[in-house]
């Protein structure tokens, strides 16, 4: 579980970096979080923030990913997550999808 991520932000005006540390898998499950560490959405304004996967077989050839992001800020203000940071999540899954489509070896 002590395994690090760097992962590209895509974040159209600047590029950033984020560490990240797996602190929950669950592989009976099929369950990943990822917490941040470092960098990325905690320079944006988060305290915390972790991105929770739980992927379910709905057919043979189809699977359903939940995707949790939980998350405080720094400061007592109600905040919503910026949509830029969905689109960090939303590239994962592609990547997931090409890898398990290629083999997954």
């Amino acid at each position: 579980l002590m395994k690090f991520f760097f992962w590209l932000l895509l974040d159209v005006s600047v590029a950033a970096y984020q560490k990240e540390e797996i602190v929950e898998l669950e592989e009976s499950l099929h369950r990943i979080a990822l917490q941040v560490l470092e960098g990325g959405h905690l320079n944006k304004g988060f305290s915390f923030y972790k991105t929770t996967f739980q992927l379910n077989a709905i057919a043979k050839q189809e699977t359903l990913v939940d995707v949790t992001v939980s998350s405080e800020t720094k400061t007592d203000q109600e905040s919503t997550v910026p949509s830029k940071t969905i689109e960090a999540t939303l590239e994962f899954l592609k990547c997931l999808e090409t890898y398990i489509m290629n083999g997954a070896s």
